[in-house]
């Protein structure tokens, strides 16, 4: 059950501050300008008659509503009818000089001005204090949301991965042991690095170009020249970081999604160009429909917005298809 924003103890230290505060303050500038007030029993008649004042606007139900729109007018007429029955009274029969309307109905202005700031004051701290609250439980059920997200999209890779690695290792067991047999080690190598960095959410671009060259080389395997995947990374990348994965799973697809042979290979260039980082595949695009997971592309879209908050980019031509994979750079 959520917490109501408003309690029965915080509106009651509401209304001791409006009590305490306002009497004082009332009082104050009462004296300030009625230079008649000069005895104690007059400024102790003025500070019980303003006590009684402010006790009643807190506690008899005219300053604990909410104002807004029109109510905000009838706040104000309510605040100066009950002021001048108070200090009406106090001025025609507590006094010792004679009564003035015109000095008593100032004074009243003066008072429902104090006693109205006093009382919106009061409910902006209250409303700013409840929308900070708000604020927070509304950006913690979005981050809980996006981790949750986060989450199940680190755990589709994996079954995407297995999926196609088991196929070709299948299909390399049928056809050499030899090659199969590589293929395994590889292979290992591959699940080691998800192994390891699968709980990352970024990853050092050196280490992830270093696993796609492993799961290049599974793919050169199977695919001999059909296949041809080529890598220009500099260097010096040692402040970049990118999604782990990423690169892989932009290779697999364009392998998976395409028709190669020896005398028409399929190319695959990844490169780190100008900051950027792309892997761009010629396009012979396969005439028949293909079992697919169709979790790879989306997948890949979906953890660059909530990990780097920035989108790839999709560069389709006639003859080539390209993706620009944000990257952090520290």
């Amino acid at each position: 059950m959520a917490k109501p924003l408003l309690t029965a103890p915080s509106l009651l230290k509401e209304n001791i501050f409006f009590l305490i505060a306002g009497t004082f303050i009332g009082s104050v500038c009462v004296l300030f300008f009625d230079e008649r007030l000069y005895t104690t029993r007059e400024v102790l008649a003025l500070f019980i008659a303003l006590f009684v004042l402010f006790f009643v606007q807190a506690f008899a139900g005219s300053m604990q509503q909410a104002i807004s729109g029109r109510k905000a007018a009838l706040l104000y007429l309510q605040s100066f009818v009950l002021t001048a029955l108070v200090l009406g009274f106090l001025y025609a029969f507590l006094m010792p000089f004679p009564f003035d309307a015109l000095i008593t109905s100032r004074y009243c202005l003066l008072l429902t001005f104090i006693e109205t700031s006093f009382h919106f004051f009061i409910r902006y701290q209250k409303q700013y204090g409840q929308n900070l609250e708000q604020e927070k439980r509304i950006n913690q059920t979005v981050k809980q949301q996006q981790v949750k997200e986060l989450e199940v999209l680190k755990q589709q890779i994996d079954p995407h991965f297995i999926f196609n690695s088991f196929n070709t290792l299948g299909f390399l067991i049928d056809e050499n042991s030899e090659k199969a047999k590589q293929f395994s080690n590889k292979l290992a190598n591959v699940y080691r690095y998800i192994i390891f960095n699968s709980s990352k959410n970024l990853v050092a671009l050196a280490d992830e170009v270093g696993f796609a060259k492993d799961y290049a080389y599974l793919q050169e395997i199977r695919h001999s020249n059909e296949v041809q995947i080529r890598f220009n990374i500099p260097a010096d990348t040692d402040n970049v970081f990118v999604l782990p994965v990423s690169l892989q799973l932009l290779i697999e697809n364009a392998i998976k999604h395409n028709e190669f042979t020896e005398a028409e290979p399929l190319v695959i260039a990844v490169a780190f160009e100008d900051n950027l980082l792309s892997v761009e595949n010629n396009i012979n695009a396969k005439s028949y429909n293909i079992p697919s997971s169709k979790i790879g592309l989306s997948n890949l879209r979906d953890r660059c917005r909530l990990i780097l908050g920035k989108d790839l980019h999709v560069v389709k031509k006639e003859t080539s298809f390209k993706v620009i994979l944000p990257v952090l750079q520290r």
